[in-house]
């Protein structure tokens, strides 16, 4: 079964990591979340919601076929001050595997940790891209050759996260998950 690990850490951005986790469930990925913590599998979202993740990131393995990173700035911060968050990053780019970051992530969390290189295309949340070498401005930006696709914000949450979903599977299994929840935007692979 396809899977994927969604990183959560606090102060993720609310409908980032809620939007992924539900458009990938209901696409039929296998999905687990993970919380940056060394204790606890519960986190703060950015907007005051509790999660409770399924494991801590410590206990996940590396064979997801896409990991993900939730922006919101202070997430992303949490996420970019740890070095597990970097390790799992890294083993997933050695593997080929998909990587897929969005709001913050992309420049505070992804490009901290090497991820983005001056080959890999990417974009983020206004204010946040310096660190990314080679900037879109783009709501969201597929680079096929690296396997990573990044977003700008939660404004386009929904979209990036059917990206995810039609790179895993393909596009018509994006577009019926999409059409059940009456999102009616072109969805790309």
């Amino acid at each position: 079964m396809t899977s994927a690990l969604v990183i959560m850490a606090n102060g993720a951005e609310d409908v980032e990591t809620i939007s992924v986790t539900d458009i990938l469930s209901r696409g039929g990925i296998k999905v687990t979340t993970a919380a940056v913590s060394d204790s606890s599998t519960e986190i703060s979202t950015a907007h005051g919601l509790t999660i409770k993740t399924d494991i801590l990131l410590k206990n996940a393995n590396d064979n997801y076929d896409v990991v993900v990173v939730p922006g919101g700035y202070d997430g992303s911060i949490n996420c970019r001050k740890s070095e597990l968050v970097g390790n799992i990053l890294k083993k997933q780019r050695e593997r080929g595997a998909l990587i897929a970051a969005i709001c913050a992530a992309p420049g505070f969390v992804l490009a901290h940790h090497g991820i983005l290189d001056n080959t890999t295309v990417a974009t983020g949340y206004p204010g946040t891209t310096d660190e990314i070498p080679v900037k879109s401005d783009k709501d969201v930006v597929i680079d096929p050759v690296n396997k990573i696709i990044t977003a700008q914000g939660p404004a386009f949450a929904a979209k990036f996260a059917f990206t995810i979903l039609a790179v895993l599977k393909d596009v018509d299994t994006a577009n019926k998950v999409a059409s059940g929840m009456l999102y009616t935007h072109d969805i790309t692979a």
